[in-house]
């Protein structure tokens, strides 16, 4: 269970992103989380399953961080945190040693384009929060093994259909859930 230290956290990050966008910042300017009800599913289902190997594509300034981390902390696993931002991720850096959720996340700065490719092996969960043009290639290059859940949030709010029936044409089980602005969960059946 998320913790009240992490909630508050949360709910920080959240506000700061709801002024965010009431300034219409540019989407560029803009920290781009995740809402706090798909962050209490996603610890919810990863602490679930008891995943041990995390992985996150987008991470922003870490509301999702924080929920996977949590749930790493849960079962003495581990999160790849991956942003290709600097600064989002120096605070979600800050924010996850303040939780004392450092020994569960290891945060890899760069483009994940680069980086997944060289991740050999199989992930337990992992969320998908990027560019949305990206989700399907993402999706194929994910390590898995049977049972592995993949999660992609902004299916309803971004209309990903096209995402959506790629994952279902696989040897899975996937479902969209009205949760925040939707996510795809997605059970790798073998």
């Amino acid at each position: 269970m998320l913790q009240n230290p992490d909630r508050v956290e949360i709910a920080r990050l959240w506000a700061r992103k709801l002024e965010q966008d009431a300034k219409k910042l540019q989407q560029s300017d803009r920290h781009r989380n995740l809402e706090p009800a798909s962050a209490e599913f996603i610890h919810a289902l990863a602490s679930g399953i008891g995943a041990k190997r995390l992985l996150e594509i987008g991470g922003s300034s870490g509301i999702s961080t924080i929920a996977l981390g949590a749930a790493a902390r849960e079962s003495h696993g581990k999160l790849t945190s991956i942003e290709i931002e600097p600064l989002r991720q120096a605070e979600s850096r800050e924010t996850i040693h303040r939780l004392d959720l450092q020994d569960y996340v290891d945060f890899i700065l760069g483009d994940a384009a680069h980086i997944v490719p060289g991740l050999k092996e199989p992930f337990d969960f992992a969320l998908i929060d990027c560019e949305k043009e990206d989700y399907i290639a993402f999706f194929e290059l994910i390590p898995v093994r049977p049972g592995t859940v993949i999660v992609a949030d902004n299916i309803l709010s971004h209309n990903l259909i096209e995402y959506v029936s790629h994952v279902r044409a696989r040897r899975v089980n996937s479902i969209t859930l009205p949760i925040g602005k939707g996510l795809e969960v997605t059970v790798y059946a073998g």
